[in-house]
């Protein structure tokens, strides 16, 4: 379905193949027609396939034939400013985005918790500052700095409207994956640019927040400074305001206004939470104590962020970890795990049947299988011969690395077991992605270097990371960001079945559906203080 305008569309592609630069063979399996026009019309590009969508409309795919008319991919853009390039004026915001610095290999995740280093000390209020001189051109808010009253001004009600502005004075690395999602939004505006293209603005957001930032956005796309096209997940609810969609999956893209795909999307979208049925209810006996705590605080000098918390965990038990933005779920787990250097002050705090005091944070990390956004970002991306492969990736699970270690022909066994359980013959197909002949082998997706991999892609090798060495407790803290429909189903049919008896499993998301148990205990975070159900 095409859409046209009198006017000058704002972007336009016509039955075009769109391949990868170097390939000859197309993305998509029919060419791609689509038309944005310049006013009245709100997107979302929705499924699976949304980020080689998003991809295309940053110009990292080649389109053949090329756009005619001479203005290229971006028509309107190229009209009012000829001599501008158009891309210049795209900003994208994915919220899979990692650190570049450190030339892809490991940092320390934890620091946050300590924050001794003079960069850990940047504070929200500081780094939003630098990030619009950035955009300037500046070298930061110096005495020469451009910026005056009104950019602050600007600053402050972006940040109170998204529910950042009591964050501004803490250390930026002190907040949590939530509100650092939130403030990543607010460095893309202050670029002020003509598109705004945001890949997951949901994900990690809990469930009062995503009303709050999708009003917003709708009201700067009303203005059209900037325009803003969302990248949602099959499962997020798409905003009423919301007019048009591109759905992308597997090699498939339709386009066309958001009712005549409504039946399309609901047929495929996310199941609802699992019910309980005889197959799926496995009778657990509570085993061993794994972990217990006992009046748990955290405080950074007068501000408390864990409130008396007791908390005990039995082998065979699974949790659902849940809370909103800042409620402190992170910093719990960072006790738990060993990280926290508060976790050693602890009046009874006992991990594994010991006191955390008697253990070394190695001890303890050798005993759990933890995956979170913080380790996400922080797993070494080297590309080149020095580079993990994603054999090698899931292998440093199995003694809590994050580097290349020799492995014995048991380990290695290991190592096939869960790619043949988790791999991409589960889940890489053509289509539906339920059926026919995988595009990868087990034994081909091993060998791929993990830099080289999509988001979705990294996230499961890192849950597999997470689940290779039978650990007696695993942590998954938003453990399916990024990934396809397909590879979620298939990651939570091993959850829900193949976790062993003595296996203790804590579960951390803001998405019911995601969680793969239907038989959950639950401990619910409001304010630092928790409440268990």
């Amino acid at each position: 379905m095409r859409f046209s305008s009198s006017a000058t569309p704002l972007l336009k592609i016509t039955d075009a193949h769109i391949y990868q630069f170097g390939s000859v063979k197309p993305v998509y399996k029919r060419p791609l027609s689509w038309t944005i026009s310049g006013h009245g019309e709100n997107w979302a590009i929705v499924g699976d396939g949304k980020a080689t969508l998003l991809d295309v409309l940053r110009g990292r795919l080649r389109i053949a034939p090329p756009p005619a008319g001479g203005l290229g991919l971006w028509p309107l853009l190229v009209r009012n400013n000829p001599a501008k390039d158009p891309f210049s004026s795209i900003a994208y915001a994915s919220f899979a985005t990692r650190r570049n610095i450190f030339g892809g290999g490991f940092y320390d995740f934890t620091a946050r918790y300590g924050g001794v280093r003079d960069e850990d000390r940047i504070t929200l209020r500081e780094s939003l500052l630098e990030s619009l001189a950035a955009a300037r051109g500046e070298h930061g808010p110096g005495e020469s700095s451009s910026i005056g009253e009104d950019d602050v001004k600007g600053i402050l009600d972006l940040t109170e409207r998204l529910g950042l502005s009591q964050l501004l004075d803490l250390p930026l690395i002190a907040l949590s994956n939530g509100q650092t999602r939130r403030a990543h939004v607010i460095r893309e505006l202050l670029k002020k640019p003509q598109i705004l293209l945001l890949d997951d603005p949901l994900t990690g957001l809990d469930v009062q927040q995503r009303p709050q930032l999708l009003k917003i956005l709708h009201e700067l796309h009303q203005t059209q400074h900037p325009r803003i096209i969302l990248g949602l997940r099959k499962h997020d609810n798409i905003p009423e305001w919301v007019t048009h969609v591109a759905y992308a999956h597997g090699d498939v893209v339709d386009i066309g206004k958001k009712e005549d795909l409504s039946a399309h999307l609901s047929a495929h979208s996310m199941a609802s939470p699992p019910k309980a049925t005889p197959h799926m209810l496995k009778t657990r006996h509570s085993g061993k104590i794994a972990v217990e705590a006992k009046n748990l605080n955290v405080a950074y000098q007068e501000r408390k962020v864990l409130r008396d918390i007791n908390w005990t965990i039995h082998e065979g038990e699974r949790w659902h970890l849940r809370g909103a933005n800042g409620s402190g779920k992170t910093t719990l787990l960072s006790v738990l795990t060993g990280d926290h250097p508060q976790s050693y002050t602890q009046p009874y705090l006992h991990l594994f049947g010991r006191p955390r005091k008697s253990s070394s944070t190695v001890q303890i990390q050798q005993q759990i299988g933890f995956v979170s956004p913080e380790l996400f970002n922080a797993f070494p991306r080297r590309m080149g011969p020095q580079g993990l492969t994603v054999r090698d990736a899931i292998a440093t699970g199995l003694h809590s690395t994050f580097a290349y270690r020799v492995r014995t022909p048991e380990e290695d066994a290991r190592v096939d077991e869960i790619l043949r359980d988790l791999g991409p013959e589960k889940w890489d197909y053509d289509d539906d992605g339920t059926s026919g002949t995988a595009k990868r082998t087990q034994d081909t997706f091993a060998a791929q270097l993990f830099a080289a991999l999509p988001m979705g892609e990294q996230s499961l090798v890192l849950l597999m990371r997470a689940l290779v060495a039978k650990a007696p407790l695993i942590i998954l803290d938003e453990a399916f960001a990024g990934m396809s429909e397909n590879m979620v189903n298939v990651a939570k049919a091993y959850l829900r079945d193949a976790l062993e008896e003595r296996q203790a499993a804590v579960f951390i998301t803001h998405w019911e559906e995601e969680v793969p148990w239907p038989d959950v205990k639950r401990l619910t975070l409001v304010d630092g203080m928790a409440t268990v159900s």
